[in-house]
């Protein structure tokens, strides 16, 4: 019995809505889209970053990889990933886009390895 109680208290907890653990690690808005820097809170394994693009309601994942963004900007109509070289670390992201919602999307990939120390920790989405 004690068993059955554990186990219904734990599958519920596992089972908590992923949108309550998301953590935004930057956030970028101009009168036109909003781009999201973020990654889950998994208990059990480690999220990869994910790259979001909106714009009026619509939106659009253009980058996902563990381990290998290291900063995110908007320059006029340019967003620009910064990343580190694609052996160091897994891609999901088999082909990153020319351009979303009329903004260039480019892929840079001379950061370094020890930059990943300087990439930014997740805020709690909503806590702002």
């Amino acid at each position: 019995m004690r068993l059955l109680i554990l186990i219904s208290l734990i599958s519920s907890f596992l089972s908590c809505n992923l949108e309550n653990s998301k953590f935004v690690r930057k956030k970028i808005d101009n009168n036109d889209i909003s781009i999201k820097w973020y990654y889950y809170s998994y208990i059990t394994n480690g999220s990869p970053d994910f790259v979001v693009v909106e714009k009026n309601g619509k939106e659009k994942e253009i980058y996902k990889a563990t381990g290998t963004v290291l900063n995110v900007m908007l320059k006029d109509h340019n967003i620009v990933l910064r990343t580190v070289g694609p052996s160091e670390s897994m891609i999901f992201t088999k082909h990153v886009e020319e351009e979303v919602f009329g903004y260039k999307i480019t892929l840079d990939t001379t950061g370094t390895y020890h930059e990943r120390r300087l990439i930014p920790d997740g805020i709690k989405e909503g806590w702002w």
